[in-house]
């Protein structure tokens, strides 16, 4: 088969698998509860919607609670009513409980006070607290009917059966006398959701007695938007909720009859204002206090924190229950609803994205299939967003990511599984000749497992240990082998920090390189770090070498940058990456050089010219080397530029290039005390000899006219 065809279908395989498996898991409670918060931030995000304007919230305050004391006394609420209702107010919601009084003298005067002028406000509704057994519940469910028939006036007629919440009585309701008075009744029945105690839905109707009671903010916008009671239908719309029509209102809700609360905004969206503040006002006959109240919708609640009739929403840690009941009101006559996505389209939705994040990581390399993935999620995060803000839909955010990870995943993992053998027989074979950073490119690249390779500028590297012939005749080979390992292994390990590639190890010496197959802007001036850090290095390996017995051996370092080709070259069963061309055998030569100037570290003009800012370097001679005929300028390299010189080091350089400046001039008995300077500070400086020499040669014996200070080399 086909294999791209083949990783195709094992991609539209981890898709179903990996969405199947997510709808699994998110019926775990701990993941729902990620969805519920992915669902606040939601809301939190879109902020204050449009809503009502005619929405008063009066508030029982700390500092109503302080003046008045708690429960209001009645015969201070009778006038409250009274004067919200004379100020004009279309609808009146009272979201606290008045039981029966006690029957002495003090209460029932209150009590006649709150009727008489309760009278004179005949848009009041009043609240019921029933009782509703949760599930499971073993207690008696037996309904009690006492309520029943006083509430009934005010009840909405059952048709059908549906799953509303079933009351078995009524806690907490208006006393008789009050429920005749009473323009309508609502419960205040508030279930925070099962897993985080946060307020996100209320139950729509409760049934009781057989007829049907409506949330309190609703029995307020029925009132408002003059709904007869008894034309209150209940039906079945087709994604499996149900549908409540009111006159002109449609309200939906879920299958369990709770209506989804579309919170406006914070608390502060709607007007408030202290009961205590509402008293005085009329006590001053304050016209723009009382003049908010015209055609407003009331609804009196309390508001201090010690009566306790708080819980937590979407919004806000801690809220009245009251603005619960005011928003309920407000969606209702603004018509704005929240409502999940239906279900069949979300699991489509969600498996066609899976489908292609898990082909473009099964079929795309990781820097094309991450990128891709990346946007999907974020389009689908965007278009959930936009959604709930224009519409109010709301699609699940969290399970969609769970799903494209585990898609992506098991595309990965399938391609470790099948690539991976391959990409393991390539590390294998050859990191155990090359460096680490070539096997990387390697796997990265594997047509780069070809004969040939590119041109490109690359700075060599030749190390070589003096006399190591002799040596070894003298140590024996078991001796030779361990420190001619603990030398390669630790010059090795400085190449490799410095950036650079280890070519090949031919006996004691080390060909390595920079700029391949990394590319280095500034692969001259690493080779020569490593070069300081090796002849550092192997000092610091002559103390560990004294103490086993072992002789002190140098080195010889060679340096040059220039063009050769780099690539993988050798016979198609046996490649080698490696570096050829005359820029690599001036390299090897230079190495050699040192023996001339009995020096250690050698670089060619061309490294030179890159590093010269960057190092302390002296020039040596303008030479031709053995197997060349243009001449080449030579540097000994002595520490980085950054480094601190003793003043003897500095005098001697001076005195140095002072005499190299009178030779290049002629000035042969200059070039003489000048060089002669520089051997009182550094006796067995070979260089400054050979200069002496050549200016006394040339003093008897002057060069021709044309000469340039090329010195011939006659041995590698």
């Amino acid at each position: 088969m086909n294999k791209v065809l083949l990783k195709t279908l094992f991609g539209i395989l981890f898709a179903i698998l990996s969405v199947a498996a997510t709808s699994g898991l998110f019926q775990l409670e701990f993941f729902r509860s990620l969805e519920l918060k992915a669902y606040d931030a939601l809301v939190q995000s879109r902020g204050e919607r449009t809503h009502t304007s005619n929405v008063v919230i009066v508030t029982i305050d700390e500092y109503t609670m302080k003046e008045m004391d708690y429960p209001i006394p009645r015969d201070k609420y009778g006038p409250l009513l009274a004067i919200l209702a004379q100020s004009g107010a279309r609808v009146i919601g009272v979201d606290d409980l008045f039981p029966t009084t006690r029957e002495d003298s003090i209460s029932q005067y209150q009590n006649d006070q709150f009727l008489f002028y309760h009278s004179y406000a005949p848009n009041v509704h009043h609240a019921i607290g029933p009782f509703v057994p949760r599930e499971g519940d073993d207690g008696d469910n037996r309904v009690d009917l006492e309520a029943a028939m006083v509430l009934r006036q005010h009840s909405i007629p059952k048709r059908g059966e549906f799953n509303f919440p079933k009351a078995t009585y009524i806690d907490e309701r208006p006393y008789d006398s009050l429920v005749s008075l009473a323009a309508g009744i609502g419960h205040i029945l508030i279930r925070p959701d099962s897993i985080d105690g946060i307020i996100r839905s209320v139950p729509f109707f409760i049934e009781y007695g057989g007829d049907y009671y409506p949330t309190f903010g609703a029995s307020l916008a029925f009132a408002a938007a003059q709904v007869d009671l008894r034309t209150i239908n209940v039906e079945e719309d087709e994604e499996g909720g149900l549908i409540v029509r009111a006159g002109q209102l449609e309200i939906p809700l879920d299958a369990q009859g709770y209506l989804q609360v579309d919170y406006a905004g914070p608390n502060d969206v709607y007007k408030q204002i202290s009961l205590l503040e509402v008293l005085d006002a009329f006590a001053k006959q304050d016209a723009n206090v009382l003049g908010m109240f015209k055609d407003a919708v009331v609804i009196i609640g309390p508001t201090a924190r010690s009566i306790g009739d708080h819980n937590p929403t979407p919004l806000a840690d801690i809220s009245p229950n009251c603005f619960v009941h005011a928003n309920v009101y407000d969606q209702i006559i603004s018509g704005k609803y929240i409502a999940p996505a239906p279900y069949n389209t979300q699991i489509i939705f969600l498996a066609l994205i899976a489908l292609l994040v898990s082909i473009a990581a099964i079929l795309l390399k990781l820097r094309w299939s991450v990128p891709i993935g990346i946007v999907l999620i974020a389009g689908y995060l965007w278009f959930g967003y936009s959604t709930f803000f224009n519409t109010g839909v709301v699609y699940n955010m969290v399970e969609p990511i769970f799903a494209l990870f585990f898609c992506f995943a098991s595309a990965m993992s399938y391609n470790a599984a099948t690539e991976g053998r391959q990409k393991a027989q390539i590390k294998g074979m050859f990191e155990k000749y090359v460096d680490k950073a070539v096997v990387k490119q390697i796997l990265d690249n594997p047509s780069l497992v070809k004969l040939g390779g590119e041109e490109r500028e690359i700075t060599t590297l030749f190390a070589d240990i003096e006399g190591f012939t002799s040596m070894a005749e003298k140590m024996g080979p078991t001796n030779t082998v361990g420190m001619l390992n603990s030398y390669l292994t630790e010059m090795s390990n400085i190449i490799i920090e410095n950036g650079g590639t280890i070519d090949k190890y031919i006996g004691d010496a080390i060909m390595s390189f920079w700029g391949a197959p990394i590319s280095d802007e500034d692969h001259a001036f690493n080779c020569c770090a490593a070069a300081i850090n090796m002849q550092r290095k192997l000092t610091a390996l002559h103390t560990k070498w004294i103490h086993y017995g072992r002789p002190v051996v140098n080195q010889r370092i060679g340096i040059n940058t220039g063009r050769a080709v780099v690539g993988n070259m050798g016979a198609e069963t046996r490649l080698n990456y490696t570096a050829i061309g005359d820029s690599v055998n001036l390299a090897s030569r230079l190495e050699g050089v040192n023996k001339e100037y009995g020096t250690r570290l050698l670089m060619s003009e061309h490294t030179y010219r890159k590093v010269h800012s960057k190092v302390l370097s002296r020039e040596m001679d303008l030479v031709v080397v053995m197997g060349k005929s243009e001449p080449v300028r030579i540097y000994e390299l002595i520490a980085l530029a950054d480094e601190v010189q003793t003043d003897a080091t500095k005098k001697f350089l001076q005195f140095y290039h002072d005499g190299l400046e009178a030779y290049k001039k002629r000035a042969w008995k200059s070039a003489i005390d000048q060089f002669q300077q520089a051997l009182s500070i550094r006796r067995d400086d070979i260089v400054s000899n050979l200069y002496i020499q050549r200016s006394t040669m040339y003093m008897d014996s002057p060069p021709p006219d044309d000469w340039n200070g090329v010195f011939v080399m006659t041995k590698k």
